[in-house]
């Protein structure tokens, strides 16, 4: 084992100072920092190569920005007409700010003479083919750096909470080849979590088990979360290709019903029977949303968003927030939890007007409407069949 001597030592102290400090003025709510020992993972599990972001990263800073309850509560509550859009616009706002102080915080330690890079926060996947969005793994995972680093711990639904905010949080980060000091993870008796388990039952087609867990290890410390059953049922419906939960006494924003699927048999072929419904949903009288165009004239997002990353600027340029529930539902206290899954379960269900515009019913009265529109539902033909079991065999050999 090498020893440092103190002057590396308070080189590197003094460097993750600065960039604390920089980040914390920027409004981030904490930072941590990994390594590339910190992150090592013993069973081989992807995203937590430093080096996948850029060959000779040693650290990794990670840091976290708060989403606007109050904007969430309006979503979850479907308000007419700005309740989807503005969370939406919150939601899309600070990613863009997040990558542009990641971008600042890059060009800093460049200008002190190191490599570094930012971390994607969505669609940067690893992988090849036709399939690599469908299997969902980031290059660097920001809830493993988060975690690892400190900032928060896994609830049971996998989202990392923090004390005063749960789940309601954005992360992001950078790698670089920087040495700096790694941050301890917090102890287990620091969870705000305290397994409710209502995140699995906001998920409409039921992703996380209730009584399972997975396991991950990074730099000798074990987490914990729920097993996940079928990421396709996520898939489905956080990709608003299907809304109405399992009970059907509520649904998401998306106006796209399929039967719950039973088996992961059902998952796939009710997956590839849905996955050409138009998510691009639209609220009579609703504002302004996000702005989408920026992405053709802002200089920093043109930047990171080029070359291999160009992929990766999806999320903003056609993606519509219908779900996210597992995640906005926890709020790192029982009883606002608690209200948040009164409200959502309350919500009532969406449905298309005869002008195409969401409207929010009864699901009662939303069931009829969809099915006087479509009197033999979902469609299911025997391609979908074969669609469903090709990409069952692709998933199953990954």
């Amino acid at each position: 084992m090498t020893t440092l001597n103190n002057s590396s030592k308070e080189q590197k102290t003094t460097l993750n100072s600065e960039i604390e400090k920089f980040l914390l003025d920027k409004g981030a709510i904490k930072v941590g920092f990994a390594t590339q020992e910190t992150m090592h993972s013993p069973e081989g599990i992807p995203s937590t190569n430093l080096t996948k972001i850029i060959p000779d990263g040693q650290s990794a800073v990670c840091f976290a920005f708060p989403l606007d309850k109050e904007k969430i509560r309006a979503y979850l509550r479907k308000d007419l007409p700005n309740g989807r859009v503005d969370h939406n616009k919150d939601n899309f706002d600070l990613y863009v700010k997040i990558i542009k102080i990641s971008e600042e915080l890059v060009d800093l330690l460049k200008e002190k003479g190191y490599n570094a890079a930012q971390i994607i926060p969505n669609f940067d996947y690893a992988g090849e083919g036709q399939l690599k969005p469908l299997l969902s793994k980031p290059q660097l995972s920001l809830r493993y750096l988060a975690v690892r680093s400190g900032l928060g711990l896994f609830g049971w639904s996998g989202n990392v909470l923090m004390k005063g905010y749960g789940a309601t949080i954005l992360f992001g980060g950078i790698v670089t080849n920087a040495k700096l000091e790694p941050t301890d993870p917090l102890a287990e008796s620091e969870s705000v979590c305290n397994q409710c388990k209502l995140c699995t039952k906001v998920c409409a087609f039921r992703m996380f088990s209730d009584n399972e867990t997975q396991e991950v290890t990074l730099g000798g410390y074990q987490f914990k979360y729920s097993k996940r059953i079928n990421h396709c049922r996520c898939l489905m419906v956080c990709g608003g290709f299907s809304g109405l939960d399992k009970t059907g006494k509520w649904s998401t924003w998306a106006t796209e019903r399929h039967p719950y699927p039973e088996t992961d048999d059902d998952v796939m072929v009710t997956f590839a029977s849905s996955v050409k419904a138009d998510t691009s949903l639209h609220v009579k009288g609703e504002r302004e949303g996000f702005d989408r165009k920026q992405f053709k004239r802002d200089p920093v997002l043109k930047k990171v968003f080029s070359g291999d990353k160009k992929d990766a600027g999806t999320i903003f340029k056609g993606v519509y927030l219908t779900c996210g529930n597992c995640q906005i539902i926890c709020w790192g206290d029982p009883e606002l939890t608690a209200e948040n899954f009164r409200i959502l379960t309350n919500s009532g269900c969406t449905v298309l007007d005869d002008e195409g515009f969401v409207d929010v019913k009864s699901c009662e009265e939303a069931q009829k409407i969809y099915d006087a529109k479509f009197p033999n539902g979902p469609i299911i033909t025997e391609q979908h069949k074969k669609v469903a079991k090709f990409m069952k065999r692709i998933l199953e050999s990954e």
